[in-house]
């Protein structure tokens, strides 16, 4: 009996350490936890407290001292009531499953005439075009122009001016046919008179057309006649031009002509492809920040209507498109691995496909090299090496 009085005492005592032990981890996890919000609220304090007081170098300090602090404590002391409420949490997303996707049907299929209608927008490529850069160029004129009465008229006018002048040059450089008159057939050497005329006129009309539109802005400028109300910032040239080079469809098509001369290997012979990315993701990055800027002065339809326009339809249906081809050209050439330096110099040789020099190359399972892009484009049109005519297998 004195045996099993003390092996129940020492259970009992063995147990009650071990509850009193329970409680006060408890005590100390509610503690840090509370400590932890306490520590928080300076991040949800009203105009930024921190940042009132110091700037951002002391919420920046403060950050960096503060939240690895409170990330350590709560993991050595988590509090008990913290998985029970990530279960209970899950639980009712379980529940709300089926509700919400039943709403987000409902929704979808509200929005899809929405949608059709945004596609067929930007189906018109100018007109989408021109409306995003006058929002653009509007809100700008309102956040960095104070004085200034229809500064991004102007401003869309002179853009618009130079545009012209560069594709003019640009045709000038590219022109292969110097010859005025037409032929009536492609290999008859008889002049068609009609056409040789309206080609003459025609391209007298582009030349004086140009020579008079550079005239005319060069005076306008040189003698500042009409300009009184034309007063752009720094700022605001630095937005509206940077938005206008990376819209405007001449410079467009300009950009990875100029990327592709500085011949990035990173790219792959892609540029074109990277370059649409990153414009789109540079013009929504652009006109993002001036919406709550516009709230802000309380210029409400205008705000709306950039949001909408500039950064919901092309930054959702263009960056999305062009991301969606980038992803598309990565993913069919994730399978072929890069060339190595010590292969691409020991080989010698060209692109079988653009007879190319090849500085950066992809290697087939039948050990052919290829440029990326160039073995992108043969996988378009067929499954199999454009040398052996092997179907690749890979292992």
């Amino acid at each position: 009996m004195g045996m099993i009085s003390r092996v129940r005492g020492r259970i009992r005592s063995d147990s009650f350490s071990k509850i009193h032990t329970l409680k006060s981890e408890d005590k100390i996890a509610n503690i840090v936890w509370l400590l932890s919000l306490v520590l928080v609220l300076p991040y949800w304090a009203p105009r930024g407290l921190l940042v009132a007081l110091g700037g951002a170098w002391l919420m920046a300090a403060y950050t960096c001292l503060v939240v690895p602090v409170l990330i350590s404590a709560n993991y050595h002391y988590p509090a008990r009531w913290w998985p029970d409420a990530v279960k209970l949490a899950q639980k009712m997303c379980r529940r709300l499953e089926r509700p919400v996707s039943c709403a987000l049907g409902v929704v979808r299929a509200a929005y899809a005439p929405v949608d059709r209608a945004e596609k067929l927008f930007l189906q018109m490529s100018n007109l989408s075009t021109m409306i995003g850069q006058l929002l653009m160029f509007t809100a700008c004129d309102r956040l960095f122009v104070s004085q200034g009465r229809l500064t991004c008229l102007y401003s869309l006018m002179f853009y618009n001016v130079v545009t012209y002048s560069v594709s003019y040059v640009r045709e000038l450089c590219t022109k292969e046919d110097w010859s005025p008159y037409v032929n009536v057939t492609r290999h008859s050497r008889v002049k068609h008179l009609a056409m040789s005329a309206t080609k003459i006129v025609l391209e007298w009309t582009k030349a004086v057309t140009f020579i008079v539109t550079v005239t005319f802005v060069l005076l306008a400028f040189g003698l500042e006649q009409g300009l009184e109300h034309y007063k752009p910032t720094a700022l605001y040239t630095l937005f509206t031009g940077t938005y206008y080079l990376l819209t405007e469809r001449t410079f467009l098509e300009l950009w990875p002509l100029a990327l592709t001369a500085m011949k990035f290997e990173r790219l792959e012979g892609m540029e074109a492809l990277y370059f649409g990315v990153w414009a789109r993701g540079v013009t929504t990055a652009l006109a993002l920040p001036l919406v709550p800027a516009l709230a802000w002065c309380e210029r409400w339809r205008l705000a709306l209507l950039l949001l909408y326009v500039n950064v919901i339809v092309h930054g959702r249906h263009r960056l999305g498109e062009a991301l969606g081809k980038l992803n598309e050209a990565c993913g069919s050439l994730a399978r072929f691995r890069r060339a190595t330096a010590a292969e691409l110099s020991t080989l010698e040789d060209v692109c079988a496909v653009c007879l190319g020099v090849m500085r950066s190359a992809r290697v087939t399972p039948c050990a052919h090299f290829f440029h990326a892009d160039c073995l992108r484009r043969c996988l378009a049109a067929s499954d199999r090496c454009p040398i052996c005519v092997r179907p690749y297998i890979f292992c």
